[in-house]
């Protein structure tokens, strides 16, 4: 008998490679194609079923059906969002914790403004902003390191490397740029580079050490670009700039939240285990207060010399 199993994963010659070798191990399977898109299989009835050759696939990360998958629109899927609660309770768990961390952020750095900063002439003005974006940068960062760990799934090398690139990479320049706009050049390409480095091997280390290179390379880059932007735009409109770019980067990363239920969840077997929310938040304010350390206390460029 033949079938066709629809894999709508494969995207590389891993991925092909892969599949390849669970087949050739498979006692009953007689032939093979992997075409993008779908397997054709022939095999004996007798001695193996069409299911448990998709479920062999699955093993591995990969959507494998003997029906062609259906991928939504934005449209469709905002749709399905908000008609189907249960189905993205996750999802919807987690921008409840994104708001409510940021809120906790914003009340916490009042009270230590209140307690501490307004003894240093111009707090405000050498730090308001630049705090304000801080705050966005951990919890969209939070955000999306939440949401990848929520779901404990096999993911494709194509994924991993996607997942590592875009968290690191946005990682590094969005605190790269914050703490080089208030500390420096080195300052923001330490903490930048070390922090996107950091959080881009924790995205890609799903899908082993190609997810972690490319986290590691997408870190290096975003850390050492973010503060050379804020350094080099510091004296032409960069307060006008920054609200743009903030924005640009919490898109991509939404995008990549968007990209781990569709490529990681829909239409695979998922253990759903995300961090409660008294861990998430607590995690936002103790990342936000170091970094806050960092940028009022640590050595600071001629920029903001008072």
């Amino acid at each position: 008998m033949d079938a066709t199993i629809y894999v709508p994963d494969i995207e590389c010659d891993s991925c092909v490679k892969l599949i390849t070798k669970r087949l050739e191990s498979q006692k009953g399977v007689t032939d093979f194609e992997v075409d993008e898109g779908a397997v054709i299989v022939e095999y004996d009835d007798a001695a193996v079923k069409a299911d448990a050759i998709v479920g062999l696939i699955r093993k591995d990360g990969f959507r494998a059906s003997l029906a062609p998958f259906d991928r939504k629109s934005l449209g469709e899927r905002w749709r399905d969002f908000r008609e189907n609660k249960s189905k993205y309770a996750i999802e919807r768990d987690g921008i409840v914790y994104a708001l409510s961390a940021f809120v906790f952020l914003l009340l916490v750095e009042a009270i230590a403004y209140v307690g501490f900063f307004d003894t240093i002439p111009g707090f405000l003005s050498h730090y308001g902003w630049w705090l304000l974006y801080l705050d966005i940068t951990v919890v969209s960062v939070g955000l999306g390191l939440w949401h990848i760990s929520a779901y404990r799934a096999r993911m494709t090398c194509m994924v991993g490397m996607m997942l590592g690139m875009t968290v690191g990479m946005q990682a590094g320049m969005m605190l790269g740029a914050v703490v080089g706009a208030t500390n420096g050049f080195f300052i923001g390409s330490m903490a930048g580079m070390l922090v996107g480095v950091f959080t881009g091997v924790v995205a890609g280390k799903g899908c082993g050490v190609m997810g972690t290179m490319q986290g590691m390379m997408a870190g290096l880059m975003g850390g050492t670009m973010g503060p050379m932007i804020s350094v080099m735009m510091f004296s032409d409109h960069l307060l006008w700039f920054m609200p743009f770019y903030m924005a640009i980067n919490v898109a991509i990363m939404a995008g990549m939240s968007y990209m781990v239920y569709e490529e990681m969840v829909e239409g695979k077997e998922v253990f759903r285990q995300p961090l409660d929310f008294l861990t998430f938040v607590s995690a936002c304010i103790i990342i936000a207060a170091v970094f806050v350390i960092i940028m009022v206390y640590g050595p600071k460029a001629p920029l903001f010399a008072v």
